[in-house]
């Protein structure tokens, strides 16, 4: 299976998500796309940016995801 990569600038992230605590902002990234778009994702994190790694037939309904999260 093809993956695409779609990476976040965590200094850019809206304020509702808790930069301090970037584990449970994965999780929350990582659930929102699973519960409203049906895309399985993994999301990983380091000091500057997080990392999403998508299937790529469903890179449009992850990004549409993401927009309605305020993330892109």
């Amino acid at each position: 299976m093809d993956t695409s990569t779609i990476r976040l600038p965590i200094r850019r992230l809206p304020d509702h998500f808790d930069t301090s605590r970037i584990t449970t902002v994965l999780d929350e990234i990582e659930c929102a796309l699973m519960d409203d778009g049906g895309v399985h994702v993994r999301a990983h994190a380091d000091s500057m940016t997080i990392t999403i790694e998508v299937p790529t037939n469903q890179l449009i309904d992850a990004a549409t995801c993401l927009k309605d999260l305020g993330l892109i």
